[in-house]
């Protein structure tokens, strides 16, 4: 059962309701941020270094709790930020370490209530501070400017205009940050090892919606500005939060299963390729329930944006409008691989970049599973294409488990290991399998796991070793299919 805290949500409306009363989204500063929880324990991590892309990310801090409170003009784009870090020390230490873009400006810092000198260089946001290892400390950074995305570390198409936040035309933004981007528009420990907690607070004109990460707690409209509540009382990687401001209609399919509320935004004039994809949601996710259990989160649904691409953002799929040039059918299939991505990506999470693979095998082959059964191919079509390209991809990007960091979820982490997972079900059976990917889930909600937890994961429920299997299929340049 999923609950809320809705009376703390309640007294923020309230406040900030008094605060925007007298000013406007043209350049007045945001409320102050959302406070944090007061059991943390769900925000703890173990940080790591990220061995491909080591500029993004700090092990030596884990934030627990991100308050981030903003004011967004679309006449002029300007962000307004005010972010509340709780955040524990993993070592002493005389600074407290960042991410956080060169275009916006920081114009006040204060750690422990205390003001002082921020260091901006770059995307290194240096705060000075005396910390101690495990003693708990509240950072908050006010800053303001025009978000823009930076270059995606890929060769994908629809990653060529880069990863984070961006700005449309009309003033519309919307973010996409695979494998790094958080950083355009909060200060953030940027890097899937250390996931926190998240309260969004977000004020825009009247018209203007926000959706951000987590579950929808509320909007309050006064003197010509709404702002909305978010609140993720489950740990979130900061790859997968989300914030889209836009003239959104909303679609509010109810209550599923055990108190998952489905909503969705789609922008005025939506595909109507969308407006179908929206109405299955309840279907995929009865789906995605009877093989790997029950939804990990308390909200579901898609928010339809810009670009070119999909995002498996937790709570709410942030989905492009283009991709309705797919067609229906094909259209739907990414839908349910992101909606799988709730449970392979978001419930568990891959420590660092090398393990992209574990997110993308499992919404791929259960992308295919769900295809196969809408009756729009056979399983055996499926393989084929795996089987077809796996030599093909291994010689372009490498092998899934050592591809190219310039060439960032090809199509090698896709097709490849999910043709690998395809070939376990053989080893293992297909009932044992099934029961393993659920378990997968299930047994380790909320954690970060790695190539080794996933082999060791194997070898639990096969009558064999399958550790050389395991890394025959991530590590060989030849393809193991036969």
């Amino acid at each position: 059962m999923h609950t809320r805290a809705t009376g703390g949500i309640a007294a923020l409306l309230a406040a900030t309701a008094l605060l925007t009363a007298c000013s406007s989204t043209s350049g007045e500063p945001p409320p102050p941020a959302p406070e944090a929880p007061a059991d943390l324990s769900a925000g703890l991590s173990e940080p790591v270094a990220d061995p491909l892309y080591p500029a993004y990310g700090n092990p030596a801090v884990d934030v627990l709790h991100y308050g981030l409170s903003f004011r967004y003009d679309p006449d002029g784009a300007v962000l307004h930020g005010r972010a509340a870090l709780t955040i524990r020390p993993v070592r002493d230490a005389t600074e407290l370490r960042l991410d956080l873009a060169a275009g916006l400006t920081v114009t006040e810092a204060t750690v422990g209530g205390q003001v002082v000198t921020a260091t901006h260089d770059g995307h290194d946001l240096a705060v000075p501070a005396t910390v101690h290892k495990d003693q708990n400390i509240l950072l908050t950074v006010t800053y303001h400017g025009v978000p823009a995305p930076v270059a995606a570390p890929a060769e994908r198409p629809d990653m060529a205009a880069g990863v984070g936040m961006n700005v449309d035309s009309d003033g519309s933004l919307w973010t996409m940050q695979e494998p790094y981007g958080a950083f355009t528009w909060y200060p953030v420990n940027d890097h899937p090892s250390d996931e926190a907690l998240y309260d969004f607070s977000v004020t825009t004109p009247e018209g203007w919606t926000a959706v951000a990460t987590g579950e929808h707690m509320g909007t309050e409209v006064a003197d010509g500005e709404q702002t909305s509540v978010w609140h993720s009382p489950e740990p979130v990687a900061s790859y997968v939060t989300t914030l889209a401001v836009g003239r959104f209609t909303l679609h509010d399919q109810g209550v599923f299963g055990d108190g998952v509320r489905v909503m969705s935004w789609l922008p005025e004039n939506a595909p109507p390729e969308w407006v179908d994809a929206v109405a299955r949601i309840p279907d995929m996710l009865s789906w995605l329930e009877a093989r790997y259990g029950p939804y990990p989160f308390g909200q579901a649904g898609v928010v339809v944006v810009g670009g070119r691409s999909g995002m498996e953002t937790q709570g709410t799929v942030t989905i492009s409008a283009g991709l309705a040039s797919l067609g229906g059918p094909r259209t739907q299939r990414v839908l349910l691989h992101e909606l799988a991505h709730q449970w392979f990506g978001d419930a568990v999470s891959p420590r660092d970049w090398r393990d992209v693979w574990l997110n993308e095998s499992m919404a791929t082959y259960a992308e295919a599973m769900w295809a196969v059964d809408e009756g729009l191919l056979t399983e055996a079509e499926a393989v084929a294409v795996w089987r077809d390209a796996d030599q093909e991809l291994r010689g372009d990007y490498g092998p899934p488990g050592a591809y190219d960091p310039a060439a960032f979820a090809a199509r090698n982490v896709y097709f490849c290991t999910a043709l690998m997972l395809h070939e376990l079900r053989g080893e293992l059976g297909a009932e044992t399998f099934e029961r393993m990917l659920r378990e997968w889930v299930q047994e380790q909600p909320n954690t970060t796991q790695d190539r080794a937890s996933f082999t060791a994961w194997v070898n639990r429920y096969g009558d064999e070793d399958l550790t050389g299997f395991v890394d025959a299929w991530l590590d060989s340049p030849t393809t193991p299919a036969t």
